[in-house]
């Protein structure tokens, strides 16, 4: 897009327009207004949460009175504020005072022994609970020195006399010690729930490990808070988003107890950022008597169902339609992962949520769950008739070409998830999918060649919400060993920054009011410490968020800025 003049900008927003004198004005600024990739503009003004002039400096400097408030930029960025597509914002609410398990280079477990190491000090802390089980997350089995999960019998040996579970950093396996087996109702006798396995070994004995539904007993296991823990949780959880600069995230994957907390909080006027969240499919009856589909309380709203159709590609969990390039633990060498959701229940759960007006998310990682998907999407616009729903396909991360084209056919929106890429790249290369189905994981080259929109996202708490890394993925495609992971596939950074603005915006519906700087939507905006449209590519995730702005007022600054 030609570059505007300053000037022009500010008359094609605000001339004609009539408004009482601006709350706030930010003067001298470089301004991302994507709107276009080549329009900036210096300065923003600010009336009652909304925005209503953007130009020049010397323009917006106009509508000013002896109540604004001017404050300088010092040739700052500004953008606005960032989306979180998808992302499991309640998840963070019982972990958010717990310990981590992450890998390098969130975390520094490196093996077995470095999780035994970490844990054994927390296990010694005097005012620990022993009545309750105690859950950590985000070991990785592909980081682990190891190179596999930590059996009952390695938690057992730092943690016998209380109950632990640890979270595999993908959120779709775990392991548990001996007695938080028992604790969450799990013995010998246990048959794998539906969409689930409980891993034994060769004499049928649980190792510990868990896949997918199989560890949902853990979430029903987790022990209840006062209000006053609850309210300090969901605070620090709201400004931890904050600090990456998001300022709409999402819970995208609801439960009743996540949602009736959710809207506690909003009730009581304590929400900061706003955000969305989409029932767990199984609670979608039981969700709308608590709010209405797509009703709003205090910035929280009840956007839509998620449904999960796979497991983790990480994890070798996903629904491939060809065999994993190593199988896992004794698998047979055609195994291909398996549905969490079959044809039938996701034909029924996809119908019930268009009868219902509710926005459809479906978690399908592997390409043969998104078949799935995509043909209960097909069959319910035969019933329903087509219309704008914004299906959005969540990670879509080894999604074909063909699929790629039937998105585009159906209006669906992926939303990919590129920090697999360097988080899990390599592993992908070397064991999960072989180096050519690797190098298409998150195709969006294939999505652009195809002009069909897409998100990206974190997957936080897979990993934090940190939008500069998100970006510097997408951009990037490199590997933790540096190499560059499908250069086809590569996005420019103005597309990034779309990707987690204005399309995110789009797919929750939000456009109108969010996702780029322009009068007439909401003041939500981000400023940054270097501009990532002109950073060498290789450093965008070492920019700095120096404050985040929701509705015109900050809340988030860093404590230097």
């Amino acid at each position: 897009m030609k570059k505007l003049s300053l000037s022009l900008i500010t008359l094609a927003l605000s001339s004609n327009m009539a408004f009482a004198a601006p709350d706030l004005i930010l003067t001298n600024g470089d301004i991302v207004t994507v709107t276009g990739e080549q329009a900036r503009a210096q300065a923003i003004a600010i009336k009652d949460g909304n925005i209503v002039a953007v130009g020049s400096t010397e323009d917006v400097l106009k509508h000013k009175d002896e109540g604004t408030e001017v404050r300088d930029l010092q040739g700052k960025t500004v953008t606005p504020g960032f989306i979180d597509a998808h992302g499991h914002f309640a998840q963070y609410l019982p972990l958010i005072e717990n310990e981590f398990l992450y890998p390098a280079p969130m975390g520094d477990i490196g093996s077995i022994e470095d999780i035994d190491k970490k844990m054994r000090k927390y296990f010694a802390r005097e005012d620990l609970d022993n009545d309750i089980l105690h859950v950590a997350f985000g070991y990785d089995d592909a980081e682990l020195a190891e190179k596999r999960h930590p059996t009952k019998e390695d938690l057992d040996a730092f943690s016998e006399d209380f109950s632990f579970c640890a979270v595999h950093v993908s959120g779709h396996l775990a392991s548990c010690n001996t007695q938080g087996l028992a604790f969450i109702g799990y013995d010998a006798n246990t048959p794998n729930p539906d969409g689930g396995v409980i891993r034994r070994d060769a004499s049928g004995e649980m190792t510990g490990v868990l896949e997918e539904s199989a560890i949902y007993a853990i979430l029903g296991a987790l022990p209840t808070e006062t209000k006053e823990d609850a309210i300090r949780k969901f605070l620090k959880v709201q400004d931890m988003f904050a600090s990456y600069g998001v300022t709409t995230t999402q819970e995208g994957l609801a439960t009743l107890p996540a949602i009736n907390a959710m809207k506690t909080m909003a009730d009581n006027g304590l929400m900061k950022i706003d955000l969305l969240a989409y029932a767990k499919w199984v609670d979608l009856d039981e969700a709308v008597k608590i709010m209405p589909m797509k009703s709003t309380t205090n910035g929280f709203t009840l956007a839509g169902v998620k449904l999960v159709g796979d497991g983790s590609p990480q994890g070798k969990t996903a629904y491939l339609s060809s065999p994993y390039y190593e199988p896992p633990h004794s698998h047979a060498y055609d195994y291909h992962g398996y549905p969490v959701l079959s044809q039938e229940e996701m034909n029924h759960w996809v119908d019930k949520a268009y009868a219902m007006n509710a926005q459809v998310l479906s978690h399908s990682n592997g390409d043969a769950s998104a078949d799935i998907l995509l043909n209960a999407v097909e069959r319910a616009d035969e019933v329903h008739g087509k219309e704008d729903r914004r299906t959005v396909v969540i990670h879509a991360q080894t999604t074909r070409l063909d699929q790629v084209k039937r998105m585009k056919e159906n209006a669906m929106i992926p939303s990919f998830f590129p920090a697999h890429t360097y988080f899990w790249g390599d592993w992908h290369k070397e064991s999960v999918l072989g180096p050519w189905r690797a190098s298409n994981i998150s195709p969006m080259g294939w999505a652009n060649s195809n002009d069909l929109m897409f998100t990206i996202h974190m997957d936080a708490p897979v990993l934090f919400p940190d939008m500069m890394t998100n970006m510097w993925t997408a951009v990037n495609r490199v590997t933790r060993s540096g190499e560059v992971l499908g250069e086809h596939h590569k996005i420019s950074p103005y597309q990034a920054l779309e990707a987690i603005t204005i399309n995110s915006a789009y797919q929750n519906f939000e456009e109108a009011s969010k996702g780029t700087i322009e009068v007439g939507k909401r003041a939500d905006l981000v400023v940054l410490d270097a501009n990532p449209l002109e950073v060498d590519p290789m450093t965008i995730k070492d920019i700095a968020v120096l404050e985040t702005i929701k509705d015109g007022q900050t809340v988030f600054k860093l404590a230097s800025n």
